[in-house]
């Protein structure tokens, strides 16, 4: 049946109406402005999976020839730090009980996928709190998780787009090459603002939902941000208990994209 039928249509309706607590006038709406949405195309997938995407090698060959920590997996948990880390992006965080005392997390933005399509988990490597005897990361944490969710963050990986977020990436100068993230709220909130490695496959599928791609933020209470989101059940208890929270987000991407290989050779650049 044709996503555009009107039978379809009505059931798409019915069910985004009962997943976000809309009006049916409401939902159907928003469900036939989904049918005229553009995704990818297959010539744009099929250039992004041909793309090769080694980041550890890539940057193994930089004349630093530093790996960055969060690609290495090294930890399971924020560590305790003296100053911000290294290719991440340095988040201050006020408590909640006390607005002048503020810790810094750094942040790191890595892709997952979510119930097959794309996903974006933003962690801290490591805190540093403030110079005086503060509590431990699960403090921080919480407040981090505390302030996402005051610009509309939620404890569910939704259908709709977050009110006034915006991500936008800046492809690197090769597919292994990281990429420019910036995420912000139009309140002036910025989640983060760095560069990052991103697979020309999964930049190639932002577009994929009407709505953007889930960005799923944490920990925000005891356990530790899964490796992957592959497990569905377990990333919803993750997210009813408040270890993470999430907020779908409008992607745009720019710079050169991957190119197709024809019979002649590469052929022009494939702009996603």
């Amino acid at each position: 049946m044709s996503k555009h039928s009107h039978t379809a249509m009505k059931e798409a309706a019915r069910a985004l109406a009962d997943a976000e607590g809309l009006s049916y006038a409401a939902a159907r709406r928003i469900v036939e402005r989904w049918a005229t949405h553009q995704g990818p195309t297959e010539d744009e997938l099929a250039a992004a999976d041909a793309a090769d995407f080694d980041p550890l090698y890539y940057y193994a060959c930089q004349p630093a020839s530093e790996i960055p920590g969060f690609l290495m997996r090294m930890h399971d948990y924020p560590e305790r730090s003296d100053g911000p880390a290294k290719f991440c992006y340095p988040h201050a965080v006020h408590s909640i009980a006390r607005p002048e005392a503020s810790a810094t997390l750094s942040l790191t933005a890595r892709p997952d996928v979510y119930e097959g399509e794309p996903a974006l988990v933003v962690e801290p490597l490591t805190y540093t709190p403030p110079s005086n005897d503060m509590p431990g990361f699960g403090y921080w944490g919480n407040c981090w998780t505390v302030h996402l969710h005051d610009v509309g963050f939620l404890d569910r990986i939704g259908n709709l787009a977050a009110p006034g977020w915006t991500a936008t990436v800046t492809r690197g100068v090769e597919p292994s090459a990281p990429s420019a993230l910036r995420i912000a709220h139009e309140s002036g909130y910025v989640l983060f603002d760095a560069e990052t490695p991103l697979p020309p496959d999964w930049l190639a599928r932002v577009r994929c939902h009407p709505e953007g791609v889930p960005v799923v933020c944490g920990p925000g209470a005891g356990r530790p941000v899964p490796t992957s989101l592959d497990d569905t059940e377990y990333v919803l208890n993750l997210l009813c208990t408040l270890d993470l929270v999430a907020a779908r987000m409008p992607f745009t991407v720019s710079g050169a994209g991957p190119r197709l290989m024809t019979d002649d050779g590469p052929s022009a650049s494939v702009s996603i």
